[in-house]
């Protein structure tokens, strides 16, 4: 039953966060990227425009992206069984 309400968590929230970023979809303004594509090696000093945007536009987009992906793995770290609960379970006859 845990199993079925954290996947029907999770696809509810999938499901709100997919509305909304459809719904409130932002065009990049062309003056915002004709700037970046034409001035990131002065003012970034990279050759290659998509490391230059990651590395220094967007770092700490990037950063925090990281930071809930483990966050994610932590929390899903806590719905998976131990060794100690599946060993008890075995000696109490549930498996």
């Amino acid at each position: 039953m845990r199993i079925v309400a954290s996947a029907l968590l999770v696809v509810s929230v999938f499901a709100v966060v997919t509305a909304v970023t459809t719904v409130n979809r932002v065009e990049l303004e062309p003056v915002l990227y004709e700037y970046m594509t034409s001035n990131f090696e002065e003012d970034t000093h990279a050759r290659n425009a998509v490391a230059a945007i990651l590395l220094n536009y967007r770092m700490y987009d990037t950063m925090f992206e990281a930071l809930i992906l483990l966050t994610a793995i932590i929390g899903m770290k806590q719905f998976l069984p131990r060794e100690s609960d599946i060993q008890a379970g075995k000696e109490h006859g549930r498996e």
